[in-house]
């Protein structure tokens, strides 16, 4: 038979979880011996036991002729210390790093985009073409500002219906956001071919993900990231 817990094990583990959970909030006086042994039901001699053992934790203090207050909770264990995020370390310095992102966003962004193509609701296409209305804003040969390219990305993303998805690429945003200056740097070389091939790929991949076919919708996202890299591995 499992004998019961001491009595003055139970006390002292009720006031202290109390004290940590914060109902025995730091500063407050706790009430006298007398209410305490009532309240659990047992002697004032255990709630004199109890209350020396809080004071040897250093959880409360006693002031003669004041009563005992509350000063800290017990110390927690100490949290595993997480190693730094690597995708926050991660820098871009080159075209070499550039090409390293494009290559995980090719399969990230592909089959986001499947998904997108396989769950998008209404709201979802109106936000994808809002986004894309944004590229094209200032004419028809237009591939609109960074943020506009991003948004149109994210758009889909979020038409995925996958929130830990949409999560990553708003955690990789800053490194993509690089990569993108970088790479537009090529547009003035090429200006005719970015404008034209750049524009015509954004609306292959919201046709792609509008008519519901997955494997072009992950095709053309795909084709879309991989767009300059052979320039870029020529440059770099």
């Amino acid at each position: 038979m499992v004998r019961p817990p001491k009595l003055a094990t139970r006390v002292y583990m009720a006031i202290a979880d109390k004290i940590d959970s914060g109902e025995f909030p730091e500063g407050l006086k706790l009430p006298t011996e007398i209410t305490l042994g009532e309240e659990f039901g047992v002697s004032r001699s255990v709630i004199r036991n109890v209350m020396e053992q809080l004071r040897d934790d250093g959880l409360i203090e006693t002031i003669r002729g004041s009563g005992s207050f509350v000063i800290k909770g017990r110390d927690k264990q100490q949290e595993p210390t997480l190693p730094p995020n690597p995708i926050e370390s991660f820098q871009i310095n080159g075209m070499s790093d550039v090409l390293k992102c494009h290559e995980a966003r090719v399969f990230f962004e592909g089959e986001m985009a499947a998904l997108a193509a396989e769950r998008w609701d209404d709201e979802d296409m109106e936000a994808m073409e809002d986004a894309l209305a944004r590229i094209v804003r200032d004419g028809p040969h237009s591939l609109g500002s960074v943020d506009d390219d991003l948004n149109f990305h994210l758009s889909i993303m979020k038409a995925s219906k996958n929130e830990f998805g949409v999560a990553i690429f708003q955690a990789i945003r800053p490194q993509i956001l690089i990569g993108i200056n970088l790479v537009r740097g090529l547009y003035n070389m090429l200006p005719h071919v970015a404008v034209q091939k750049g524009l015509r790929e954004h609306r292959h991949v919201l046709d792609a993900v509008r008519s519901r076919n997955p494997n072009a919708a992950r095709e053309a996202m795909r084709a879309h990231i991989s767009f300059f890299e052979e320039d870029i591995r020529n440059r770099s």
